[in-house]
């Protein structure tokens, strides 16, 4: 149902506080153009907290027209309401998105009954892929290995997970519980390499918003087991990789793909504020 590769967790551009569209046809362009498997619309890193209803179900319909099939598209639909995501996943099905992405939900910490009975009520709303999304850091609570193994057996359309963490340990113990054919994916660009060694299938990533080309060169060298080059490709772009959260994602992201002339504007919508001038020193230095 999902095929390895790199799957970008697209930027929402914006330009004095309504998204631009020209902009976000150039990244979905550049995304399509560079051979990535996929791109996932209004996650994390496209603020996806921060946009309206109306905008986010905008974005969506763009972002199917857009890519016209040419790649694999998801949608961000997970919420700290069941219902809501529920919703977010009948509209992304119903207009003709791959699959969807759905984090665990943030602020009200469920417990793992919970967490099975939101993840069943998405899969329930659709036939679509889901991928499931434990990221502790922003979510505050971890999708456990066993809750894993249960709706992996449970629901035959979650076949995979983004895994945002570095515990190697974990996604080990994963891979032991779940089918031959659930992926799992690297919710952190640093840690692909060693999570593939693992039986990762690659990376749901920040870093190709700006650099597809050589993200997908890495996973496909891991994919084919030549561990080598992927660690060769990994080294060039590690300075950029390292510096991708030196403040909240997606502000850097963002500052980098307007110096590099992807977007126009680096805005992230308030509460997220703006870069200091040293954070913007030193990404500087790298391009």
């Amino acid at each position: 149902m999902l095929k390895h590769g790199v799957y970008t967790a697209l930027a929402t551009p914006f330009i004095g506080g309504k998204i631009s569209y020209n902009c976000l046809s150039k990244l979905i362009d550049f995304q399509v153009e560079s051979g990535v498997s996929g791109i996932v619309v209004c996650g994390t890193t496209g603020e996806a907290p921060t946009l309206s209803s109306e905008e986010y179900e905008d974005v969506l319909r763009y972002a199917v027209e857009r890519i016209a099939g040419k790649i694999k598209g998801f949608a961000g639909v997970g919420s700290f309401d069941t219902k809501q995501a529920v919703s977010k996943t009948k509209f992304a099905h119903a207009i003709g998105l791959d699959g969807m992405l759905a984090v665990t939900p943030y602020y009200n910490k469920p417990t793992q009954n919970g967490l099975v009975e939101y993840f069943r009520q998405i899969a329930d709303s659709t036939d679509k892929p889901i991928i499931l999304y434990s990221v502790p850091s922003r979510c505050s609570i971890e999708i456990a290995v066993d809750t894993v193994r249960i709706l992996a057996d449970e629901c035959t359309n979650i076949c995979a997970i983004k895994e945002a963490t570095d515990n190697c340990a974990r996604v080990d113990a994963i891979r032991e519980v779940i089918p031959e054919d659930f992926v799992i994916l690297s919710g952190n660009d640093s840690m692909t390499i060693p999570f593939m060694a693992l039986g990762a299938g690659g990376v749901v990533s920040v870093a190709s918003n700006l650099l597809p080309r050589e993200m997908v060169a890495m996973v496909d060298h891991a994919c084919r087991g030549n561990y080598t080059s992927a660690l060769a490709e990994y080294r060039k772009i590690y300075p950029i990789i390292n510096k991708l959260f030196i403040e909240t994602s997606p502000l850097p992201i963002k500052h980098l793909l307007q110096r590099k002339g992807l977007i126009k504007s680096s805005e992230c919508r308030s509460p997220l504020g703006k870069l200091c001038e040293k954070s913007i020193t030193e990404l500087d230095k790298l391009l």
